[in-house]
């Protein structure tokens, strides 16, 4: 086994056992770490600017819903920013939405390819790395950046996101209020802490403080509904896919 292929294999053992942990955040059951959450969306409000809202708690996503009507719709959010009306402030979800994208932007910005990596193979400009499982990527020579974005972030994306956070969201009727999916979103936290905790990129200290917010908060709490004065959060689930209002994911 040579150098690079010994590196990256032990490389990806590591990143493999950090996504599982957040895999186990994103579909962790019982009581909410009320005090953790509070802090921790305090200083995401504080990133945009804002004092620290009212928190409001619910049992489950479905409870939320009446509190929550007042606040923008994805298609209402995106006709606020193409066409924003004269003289208004845009609404809360815009600038957070604003940080969010900001935030992994910047930290894209600082993952470069690791110093293991071999020459990647021969391929057409355009033409997608093969699908390969884990150790055959290895083997072929596809990127280690390639390796974490369809491993870490795009799996964790299909088992939180899209097999348990959108089916949710729909049951709760279309269009329904941005949400931001709190210990759901360990699918794009887990992406960046792996690069970190291998030592494999530098964030600098601002951005892993922001990174560690985020951390915090999907450790400690569900759904959030971010508003100017109030903030609405879920509870997590009392036991996989069931709320405590009996709110069940289909």
């Amino acid at each position: 086994m040579t150098a690079p292929r010994h590196l990256r294999a032990a490389s990806w053992k590591l990143a493999a056992d950090i996504r599982d942990e957040w895999l186990h955040v994103g579909l962790a059951c019982g009581p909410a770490d009320r005090s953790s959450a509070e802090h921790a969306l305090t200083k995401v409000y504080a990133s945009m600017g804002r004092s620290r809202p009212e928190f409001v708690w619910v049992r489950s996503p479905r409870e939320a819903q009446p509190l929550v009507r007042e606040l923008p719709t994805l298609a209402g959010l995106y006709a606020w920013i193409t066409a924003p009306p004269p003289d208004a402030d845009p609404p809360l979800a815009s600038d957070l939405a604003t940080v969010v994208a900001r935030l992994r932007w910047r930290m894209d910005d600082r993952i470069d390819t690791p110093a293991f990596d071999p020459k990647p193979p021969k391929r057409k400009k355009g033409e997608p790395w093969p699908d390969h499982p884990v150790d055959r990527a290895i083997d072929f020579g596809v990127p280690f950046v390639e390796i974490l974005r369809k491993h870490v972030r795009d799996e964790l994306f299909l088992q939180l996101i899209r097999a348990y956070a959108a089916p949710a969201k729909q049951s709760l009727g279309e269009p329904s209020p941005v949400c931001w999916f709190g210990q759901q979103e360990s699918h794009w936290i887990a992406y960046y802490d792996v690069w970190r905790q291998l030592g494999l990129a530098d964030f600098g200290p601002a951005l892993d403080a922001q990174l560690d917010v985020w951390g915090d908060l999907a450790r400690s709490a569900g759904w959030f509904w971010p508003g100017e004065q109030a903030c609405v959060v879920a509870e997590r689930p009392v036991r996989p896919g069931v709320y405590a209002d009996g709110f069940t994911i289909p």
